[in-house]
């Protein structure tokens, strides 16, 4: 009679000693409530498990999800002769995901609050929702066979963001950004390739029993704050209509990477924003992102290793249609350096007892390398009343390499006191 048990499995492409497979296995016991360990409760015996160099490449690509700008919204200058900051004669209120040249003004507060939704359709072009994953199960006896399955893997992450920017001088901005990051991760063993969906058969206290694949799935989520970001910008050129802006971003790793809530790593931008008032305001933004090394860098799981630095250029224009009412859109693109990527592979397995006479099946390895993205953002700002702006945003992948998201909403609130 045939027992159908959950399935032990190695993936063979990622996890090439059983010494690294067992420290995964510890670090995941002894992280169980985490969502990178999630995995792990598929299977009957969780040493080792196959998912969790596709968590990590997921996990370090989840880190790079955008903010919203920390400060565009109403700027001030002052007046020579009333001797008071006043409202500037920009004529827009400004970006909504990238930077302009102006800084807020002397002693003035900008306050905001946004809200983000990300999905996620596929990475480096593998598909979420049907990820073929090759096994190596083994019985009590130590017979292998490999078993294929496809798998859907589904994380989505909401994202609150408190922001906050003091002008120090006319000059010289600091902010603060805040994010809440509600994070939540779905993962299914949803089918498997014949001839590939059992193990050898084999005798145990006289009964015949037999490893068979069955769906499965599991799902958990976790609330927490993200990686703070603080922020120094200073106004470096001021023209008749050019403003030349130029900054550093620092990221303090306080959010939970096993929880998919941060990066793990400290961080610092370096940035240069350039804008032209006016109407139509063209903006473009270039810098550079550092990372440090992180418990998800690595595609062994208990091993820090370096997340993806990266290149970033923006650039867009904002429209003021009215006095109460800017329109803005901006071509996001990026560089990723050396990053942990899936790239599909077809493997034929060598033959077996189940399977003498072996088909060629599909699965995904882990590799690193670097690539580029490129995004398009499209906004609308509206001033009801006084200092007062509501924002509404949406975030578009226009390439298929690294982490894609499905659109993104925003919508956010912010007033300058």
């Amino acid at each position: 009679m045939s027992a159908k048990l959950a399935f032990l499995a190695v993936l063979t492409l990622t996890l090439s000693t059983v010494a690294g497979a067992q420290s995964g296995a510890s670090f995941c016991s002894a992280h169980a409530d985490k969502l990178y360990c999630l995995t792990p409760n598929l299977y009957a015996n969780p040493t080792p498990d196959p998912f969790t160099a596709v968590l990590s490449t997921l996990g370090s690509q989840l880190g790079m999800v955008p903010l919203a700008s920390p400060a565009s919204g109403i700027i001030y200058s002052m007046d020579p002769s009333l001797k008071i900051p006043v409202p500037s004669g920009t004529e827009t209120f400004g970006p909504v995901l990238v930077e302009r040249g102006e800084t807020i003004g002397a002693h003035k507060l900008f306050a905001a609050f946004t809200f983000q939704h990300f999905s996620f359709s596929s990475i480096d072009g593998v598909n979420l929702g049907k990820v073929p994953i090759l096994f190596n199960v083994c019985d009590p006896f130590g017979q292998c066979a490999p078993i294929q399955t496809n798998n859907r893997i589904s994380p989505t992450v909401n994202q609150y963001a408190f922001f906050g920017t003091y002008g120090v001088t006319t000059r010289i901005d600091i902010s603060l950004a805040v994010p809440i990051i509600d994070s939540t991760l779905k993962v299914a063993a949803t089918s498997c390739t014949m001839p590939y969906c059992q193990g050898p058969q084999y005798v145990n206290n006289g009964q015949v029993s037999q490893i068979v694949f069955q769906p499965i799935s599991k799902q958990g989520s976790a609330t927490g704050i993200g990686d703070i970001v603080i922020r120094g910008k200073g106004l470096v050129f001021r023209g008749e209509k050019f403003r030349v802006a130029a900054g550093v971003d620092v990221r303090v790793p306080s959010g939970d990477a096993l929880n998919f809530q941060g990066t793990g790593a400290p961080g610092a931008k370096p940035f240069a924003a350039v804008s032209r008032t006016g109407r139509i305001a063209p903006h473009v933004n270039a810098g550079y992102q550092w990372n440090g090394n992180s418990i998800i860098g690595s595609s062994t799981p208990g091993q820090s290793g370096k997340l993806p630095s990266n290149f970033f250029w923006d650039a867009g224009a904002d429209a003021g249609a009215t006095k109460y009412l800017t329109f803005a859109a901006d071509v996001l693109g990026e560089y990723v350096e050396s990053a942990l990527r899936l790239q599909p592979v077809t493997i034929t397995p060598p033959p077996n007892t189940q399977v003498p006479t072996p088909v060629p099946v599909q699965s995904v390895a882990i590799s690193r390398g670097s690539f580029s993205t490129l995004k398009g953002a499209f906004g609308v700002k509206v001033k009801p009343f006084g200092h007062f702006l509501i924002s509404g945003n949406v975030l578009l992948s226009l390439s298929h390499n690294g982490l894609r998201n499905d659109p993104v909403p925003l919508v956010g609130a912010s007033y300058t006191f």
